[in-house]
């Protein structure tokens, strides 16, 4: 698999798409800071892959601050309606459609990480992405494939069948898309502010579309939603501290499998041998049984997962495998800037095109990510109004002796976390070039759990690995689960970026 690389003296981005790439560089090389860049990055992507992430979905970031050597973690995932009891889903929650949704936190939660740690308004930093929305882009060639394959949902809602099934067909490569109406509420966002989002007319007509989608989203609701400022959790791994967020994010699955896999002397494996991959999928394995019952709503589950930490030398043992997750779409951004702060962004709308409902009027997809949610009421993460569902967002940022290495994040559904376990432990415990270990042909798991690797493995490794595990089986080379590596980190003589293109993906530097 082909990775790009850059370098750059003054900074680096890598993205989830060219535009947004772009745009954050353009951020940085007049004068803003990484979190201005990520910013940018992600508005803009919100707007050129909408299967991936809209302003309807929400997010993580994390910032590492040079000043201090401290990194903070913002929580911009969204809570349920109040109207979410567990009665009203007592038959099951929804994959898609209008009940599937919970409040948008990504606007609020850009706004909130401007204010904190931005040098420039978030009015001036949507500028970009009111262009893409108001005169178009070349759709590519994941946006053209994530809406055929989901042409069947698309077409139940007819605000989103308007809007990506013009005509009854699919958008095409190459078409120009133009989303005037999303180009509309952006605007009214860079001239009034994040709150006419959240308070006001805007909501009202959101809540008033939901209701007439089937939704039970109400005013109330969006005035109700903030985001949250959150302690990052980590882990020392081969001399590095590798942090990500606490729960209701998934990350602490990824430092369960680190400490597994140094506890296994994983630097002593050959990173070509089925071994390598079977004590990575052991480690995750390890990793998800002992979090199925610790990833919730932080309220919930914070705490419980702190003390883990503190208390374990390795994953913790016992609990059920939880349910995989179903199909999530997702995409990222890190930035590096010539001062040295660093932000691991991560945004999505659950699955590909989320729940598949555009809210009439607006141009805004919303998300499906009640789907995080189960119906157990023992359980810390069974649906409940105003709470926020476990996710499998995980962004990351590496340090060493309080200096910043890397900012990484993939998308990748249930594979994020093995996903950036296994480059990890390439880079950080073997010594491999970064680039080289994001282009391998990786292994992952299927939304049932079970070992998954690319069909473009050597022949004999891939015979070998299912060999010892009859379960596994090859996907597609670039399959959802695989990811994409966006890496952003630190050289001696500046900085550097790689971008996996298993998925659209760039990388800049100046």
């Amino acid at each position: 698999m082909t990775t790009q690389t850059a370098e750059g003296r003054n900074g680096i981005v890598a993205t989830g798409h060219g535009l947004a790439s772009d745009a954050a560089l353009a951020v940085l090389r007049d004068g803003g800071n990484a979190v201005d860049a990520a910013a940018t990055a992600a508005l803009v992507l919100s707007v050129v892959c909408p299967y991936a992430c809209t302003i309807g979905g929400d997010l993580y970031a994390m910032v590492f601050d040079p000043k201090t050597g401290k990194t903070a973690g913002l929580n911009a995932t969204g809570l349920s309606p109040q109207a979410a009891t567990l009665d009203r889903f007592a038959k099951g929650i929804p994959g898609t459609g209008p009940l599937s949704g919970t409040v948008p936190g990504m606007l609020r939660g850009l706004d909130d990480l401007v204010t904190k740690y931005g040098t420039r308004s978030l009015g001036a930093l949507l500028q970009p992405a009111i262009k893409f929305a108001a005169e178009g882009f070349p759709v590519h060639r994941q946006l053209a494939a994530n809406t055929k394959d989901r042409a069947e949902l698309l077409a139940k809602n007819d605000a989103a069948a308007a809007l990506f099934l013009p005509g009854g067909q699919s958008l095409s490569e190459g078409a120009v898309f133009v989303q005037p109406n999303l180009a509309d509420i952006l605007r009214l966002i860079a001239t009034k502010g994040v709150d006419a989002f959240y308070a006001g007319e805007l909501p009202a007509r959101m809540a008033a579309a939901s209701a007439k989608a089937g939704g039970l989203f109400t005013a109330d609701d969006f005035a109700a939603h903030c985001s949250l400022w959150q302690e990052p959790i980590g882990v020392s791994f081969y001399g590095h501290d590798v942090l990500t967020m606490p729960p209701n994010s998934f990350g602490a699955t990824l430092l369960f499998q680190l400490l597994t896999l140094e506890g296994e002397a994983i630097d002593k494996v050959d990173t070509n041998s089925a071994d390598f991959i079977l004590k990575g999928y052991e480690a995750r394995r390890a990793a998800y049984r002992g979090a199925a019952k610790l990833i919730a709503d932080p309220r919930f589950s914070e705490e419980k997962l702190r003390t883990i930490l503190k208390m374990t030398e390795g994953a913790p043992a016992g609990g059920d495998m939880p349910p995989e997750a179903r199909d999530r779409c997702t995409t990222c951004a890190v930035v590096i800037d010539r001062d040295g702060m660093a932000v691991s962004l991560i945004e999505s709308v659950s699955a590909p095109y989320g729940a598949g409902v555009v809210l009439e009027g607006t141009g805004i997809l919303l998300n499906n990510r009640m789907a995080g949610f189960n119906t157990d009421p023992a359980s810390d993460n069974c649906v409940a109004p105003m709470k926020r569902p476990a996710n499998t967002l995980a962004p990351c940022i590496v340090t060493k002796n309080g200096k910043l290495v890397m900012s990484v994040g993939t998308p990748g559904t249930v594979g994020q976390t093995c996903t950036l376990a296994q480059f990890l432990a390439r880079v950080l415990a073997c010594g491999e070039d970064a680039a080289d270990a994001a282009g391998v042909p990786r292994w992952s798991v299927d939304f049932q759990g079970k070992l998954v690797v690319e069909d473009t493995m050597d022949e004999k490794l891939r015979h070998a690995v299912i060999a010892a595990n009859p379960e596994a089986r090859a996907m597609r080379e670039g399959w959802i689960s695989f990811g994409s590596i966006k890496l952003a980190a630190v050289t001696a003589d500046g900085f550097r970026g790689v971008a996996d293109h298993r998925r659209v993906a760039t990388t800049a530097g100046w």
